[in-house]
Parts: C-alpha cells; structure tokens; sequence
C-alpha cells in the first residue's frame, strides 16, 4: 500500500466537553486537541486530558441513558 493511499485516522472528541475546558482553563482548542492527542505534556495538559476523560464518561452515560 502506498503512503498516498493510507488516510489518517482522527479522533471524535465531544465539542460540548471541548467547549467547557476552553472556558474553564482560558486556553485555545488548539491546545486542547494537541493535549488529548499527547503533543503536548505538561501539568495543565495531564489535568485536561483526565477531566476531558471525566466529562466524556458523563456525556456518554447520559446519551446512552
């Protein structure tokens, strides 16, 4: 298989959840993706990444509901 053929896969992340730590912590959603996908590591992103993990788990459980 070539390189042009193979598609990049991307994750779906909740933009409700997205929207409420772009409120809560002041940051870019930029930063707030790269944090979710591990480019960036630092205190505030492991913070991030484990509340984002919090709040998808409640939004799921909701839908699912």
């Amino acid at each position: 298989m070539h390189k042009d053929n193979q598609k990049k896969k991307y994750n779906k992340y909740i933009s409700v959840v997205i929207k409420r730590l772009k409120d809560k912590y002041g940051l870019s959603t930029q930063f707030i993706h790269q944090s979710l996908r591990g480019d960036r590591v630092s205190e505030t992103s492991e913070k991030i990444v484990a509340e984002y993990k919090i709040l998808a788990a409640e939004v799921e459980k909701v839908l699912n509901k």
